[in-house]
């Protein structure tokens, strides 16, 4: 078994999804999407022109197509025998007939072993569904039952209908919602039904932020995770690319949220006590979705410095050297540190990285590959390009001043001195897509010396001259 489960089951648009997603995000877990599943089974049968009533033809579908599904932050990406269909899946047509695959036992059989399969790869997942904590993952560590009333939901449904362009029918969309209730309730295998353990949330006249806020709660005081539930608002869901893969080796293990969020505690009192600690440009950080924090090098304190600022989980890419001593290697493998290679091509770390990427993660790297000898920003390395547009996550430029004077790669000890971090305006990957690895490598490295001369005018300081 996995080392969490949570499920979130209950009628359509209860807001089960959006909660999932956002859960996900907060502890750290993987989203499982499980009725993108049953659309991606719904679209083969639909292209291979079988009854969608008959169950024998059904089964034939799932066992003669190869089916990859791809957890992302914010969604399910489907390929069909390696076809991307993550888009077509979602047409209203084919939702009209996913009922018949939903209601096929021996299809719903075939995919609860892939959602069982899923879990099992991932450490921590949320899932959501109408009979995760009752068929799925009846030893779920915790499930949840969220429900709204049939005029709420249908508003939502209509207004996310709205929001694409089309013209509603509220009543038409209300009288369809209560059918679909009745349908999935009286289904013989797998019925929508909450879990005789499972926690009723009603989310009726309740924002989704409001909603969320309740569940992370709930969370902490149910399995002890430390996790932040500040309350939020709206933001929209940057996709990014989830790849599913066994658990990674020794050296790049998730550290338990709670841990994880002590370290930080800690490491904030750290920068208040030796360090005039400032930090700007917080708002350019992704709230959901995979990003990198592209940094200037400038000591071996970058990683506090970067991460005190972050409300997010990190991991963290650090030279395998650091990892030899055996107090020192644990302690930062612990919260999240990636060991990676600097003297050679290190594809292991490289897909490490891109696997907590495509899991919706943020990863702190530092792509000059090096500590600053000067204090100056070292030209960014090209091949920091093809890291970018595989893992698809969005880059921001992360500046860091103040960190050379304070412990040089000269220096044997820090010393105290002001720390200025400025995040700057974030690479969406279509903007990264659009550019070669030179390409990448010189917008980034332009980028963090124009923010360095900024920062440092700003404190009055002497800006580095890079004509030398």
């Amino acid at each position: 078994m996995a080392d969490l489960i949570v499920t979130i089951d209950g009628p359509a648009g209860s807001g089960k999804s959006t909660m999932a997603k956002r859960l996900a995000e907060r502890l750290g877990a993987t989203f499982l999407d499980t009725g993108a599943m049953y659309r991606g089974i719904t679209l083969a049968a639909v292209q291979d022109g079988a009854d969608l009533t008959d169950e024998e033809q059904l089964v034939r579908v799932v066992q003669g197509h190869r089916f990859d599904f791809e957890a992302a932050s914010g969604r399910m990406l489907v390929r069909i025998d390696g076809d991307d269909v993550t888009e077509r899946i979602r047409d209203p047509d084919l939702t009209a007939k996913v009922r018949h695959v939903a209601v096929a036992p021996r299809v719903r059989e075939q995919l609860v072993a892939m959602q069982r399969a899923f879990a099992a790869r991932h450490g921590r997942i949320v899932t959501e569904g109408r009979d995760q904590g009752t068929v799925v993952f009846p030893d779920a560590h915790l499930k949840f039952f969220l429900t709204a009333d049939a005029a709420e939901r249908a508003r939502r449904r209509a207004d996310e209908l709205r929001a694409k362009g089309a013209e509603v029918d509220l009543e038409e969309i209300r009288q369809a919602i209560e059918a679909r209730d009745r349908s999935d309730e009286n289904r013989a295998v797998g019925p929508l039904k909450p879990a005789q353990n499972a926690v009723m949330i009603d989310s009726t006249g309740r924002s989704i932020e409001e909603s969320v806020e309740r569940i992370c709660r709930l969370a902490e005081e149910r399995i002890g995770a430390a996790v932040p539930c500040p309350p939020q608002p709206p933001q929209s869901e940057a996709p990014a690319a989830r790849k599913d893969k066994p658990h990674p080796p020794a050296g790049a293990t998730r550290s338990p949220a709670a841990w994880y969020w002590l370290a930080r505690v800690v490491c904030q009192f750290f920068c208040i006590l030796f360090f005039r600690y400032r930090s700007y440009g917080r708002e350019n950080i992704p709230r959901t979705g995979s990003f990198i924090l592209a940094s200037n090098h400038q000591s071996f304190l970058d990683p506090v410095f970067c991460g005190v600022a972050v409300k997010r989980r990190l991991t963290y890419v650090a030279r395998d050297t650091l990892f030899r001593n055996r107090f020192f290697g644990r302690l930062i493998t612990s919260v999240n540190a990636i060991p990676i290679g600097r003297d050679k091509a290190d594809i292991a770390a490289m897909r490490m990285i891109i696997e907590r990427l495509r899991e919706g993660a943020g990863v702190c790297l530092y792509p000059e590959g090096t500590r600053t000898h000067d204090g100056r920003v070292i030209a960014v390395k090209p091949g920091f390009g093809l890291l970018c547009r595989r893992s698809k996550a969005t880059v921001v430029p992360v500046l860091i001043d103040g960190a050379f004077e304070s412990w040089s790669r000269y220096k044997r000890f820090f010393t105290p001195g002001a720390i200025l971090v400025q995040f700057g305006k974030p690479l969406a990957p279509e903007q990264i897509a659009a550019m070669s690895n030179e390409q990448l490598a010189d917008t980034l490295t332009r980028t963090l010396r124009r923010m360095q001369r900024e920062v440092r005018l700003k404190q009055g300081k002497q800006p580095y001259d890079y004509k030398k």
